[in-house]
């Protein structure tokens, strides 16, 4: 018997990191500034990346084509951590992470517009309420 999903557990563990990385950009953009932050992560990741890579890659053969799939999200990962961390120069880091987290409404929208998804009545009652609670965290941020 399965005790969790794998995709479940993955995206957990991914949600964790991306909350402790977003919290650590503040500090980082503070002592580095906000475009050597950026240049640093990104120097940093790809060390990580690499060697992450040599041990776990996909042995399929692609299309070199298929690598604009993964150029096109170099290029929005950037700009979003750019942005993020100079964003940081003028909010505390959770106003801008406030923001940041309605980033899912971009991805459902373009789910359902390119990709035909449909969310269930559920899922949409959930997409909702997290749009609420989103403002809510955020409406609270501005007011401290």
């Amino acid at each position: 018997m399965k005790v969790i999903n794998s995709g479940i557990a993955f995206a957990v563990a991914s949600m964790f990191f991306m909350g402790v990385s977003t919290f650590l950009y503040k500090r980082s953009t503070d002592a580095l500034g906000a475009t050597n932050t950026t240049f640093f992560y990104y120097l940093f990741s790809i060390v990580i990346a690499s060697g992450v890579w040599l041990i776990f890659r996909e042995k399929e053969t692609f299309s070199p084509s298929a690598l604009i799939w993964p150029f096109i999200i170099a290029i929005c990962l950037f700009l979003s951590v750019w942005f993020f961390n100079l964003s940081l120069l003028s909010l505390q880091v959770s106003a801008a992470s406030t923001i940041r987290a309605l980033f899912f409404i971009v991805t459902v929208a373009l789910a359902v517009v390119f990709a035909k998804e449909q969310p269930g009545p559920l899922g949409m009652v959930g997409i909702g309420l997290a749009i609420v609670a989103v403002i809510l965290i955020g409406i609270d941020q501005s007011k401290s």
